[in-house]
């Protein structure tokens, strides 16, 4: 089977209004650190790009690819509209953020985005303190998010949130775990990547459908919608690991295989080392796990499909799933 991705695209250029949406995001996210300066905040500023390694300001700097807040919203749009939900998307990235701080010590990342990880800068201990601001900081804004909602509605809010913290956190634990086995079978790769990255990813889409007043079913399969394009993103994210630019991702290739990470490409080449893919030349390997993340693709896109999501939202969703399969970094 050929990929279906399309000719990579800027995330900038989505489409109409994707920029807007980032930056009412950052800006709510600025208004949650607002009354809280120096210290550990000038860290978490740092982390989320909007100080330099001296410590001073970036007043220019980009929101960044903002994906899951993007989700969050052009789903909400869906149903009611994006502002709807703007609180629920900062927390969200608030969050991702936090995974991101404790994401690069346990995987001895020392560069993110062409800059030194917060760890290499100021040392493992300020960094774990600060992702867990950063965790604490989601959580608030969640709660003060909820504040517009009716009380059943903002309890499901609240269980959505943090039962994608759970599988997130499980997910890291099950993917740190792989390294010291010899192999993993192709069966624990969704599993576990259905925790570590579609866990959150699935949240936002919830999210963005119960803020704008979606129907509770058409939630649930959102929050699907979410795991399985999670899996997709999961898969690209490691094909670029092996064969992507470090000039577009900001990171060193390589790394994962140096410390004995199984991923995908990882645990299809080592099934056709051992045979179990017949006919499988090592060529096809990029092939092969490219083709998965399509797979996850569309079965995420079956679910979209099954809600009563807007027609002009729809669209965009489809457009941001494009962009997943075909990004460069």
């Amino acid at each position: 089977m050929q990929s279906t991705a399309a000719a990579p695209r800027s995330a900038s250029a989505l489409f109409a209004g994707a920029g807007t949406l980032r930056e009412h995001t950052a800006v709510r996210m600025r208004d949650a650190l607002a009354p809280r300066e120096g210290g550990v905040y000038d860290l978490v500023a740092y982390h989320l790009g909007w100080r330099d390694e001296h410590g001073l300001p970036l007043p220019d700097a980009s929101p960044g690819k903002m994906l899951r807040p993007l989700l969050c919203l052009t789903v909400a749009s869906g149903f009611g509209g994006a502002d709807d939900a703007l609180g629920a998307a900062a927390s969200l990235e608030l969050l991702h953020a936090f995974s991101l701080v404790h994401d690069d010590i346990e995987d001895g990342d020392e560069r993110r985005h062409h800059r030194p990880t917060l760890w290499t800068l100021r040392g493992v201990p300020l960094a774990i303190n600060a992702g867990d601001s950063l965790f604490a900081l989601a959580q608030r804004a969640l709660i003060e998010a909820t504040e517009g909602l009716a009380p059943d509605r903002a309890m499901v809010a609240l269980r959505i949130f943090n039962d994608a913290c759970l599988p997130m956190i499980e997910g890291q634990h099950q993917d740190i775990g792989f390294e010291a086995l010899p192999s993993v079978t192709p069966e624990g790769y969704p599993e576990m990547t259905a925790g570590k990255t579609g866990a959150l990813i699935g949240a936002s889409l919830a999210l963005g459908a119960l803020f704008a007043g979606a129907p509770l079913d058409d939630v649930e399969a959102l929050r699907q919608c979410g795991v399985d394009l999670g899996i997709a993103f999961q898969a690209v994210d490691d094909a670029l690991s092996v064969w992507g630019d470090p000039a577009r991702t900001g990171k060193s290739v390589g790394n994962d295989e140096g410390r004995g990470k199984k991923s995908l490409p990882v645990i299809i080449e080592t099934e056709r080392a051992a045979g179990r893919c017949v006919g499988l030349r090592d060529s096809d390997v990029r092939d092969v796990t490219l083709e998965l993340a399509d797979d996850y693709a569309r079965s995420a896109m079956t679910a979209l499909r099954s809600t009563n999501i807007g027609a002009e939202a729809r669209h965009q969703l489809g457009t941001i799933v494009t962009f997943i399969l075909a990004r460069e970094s």
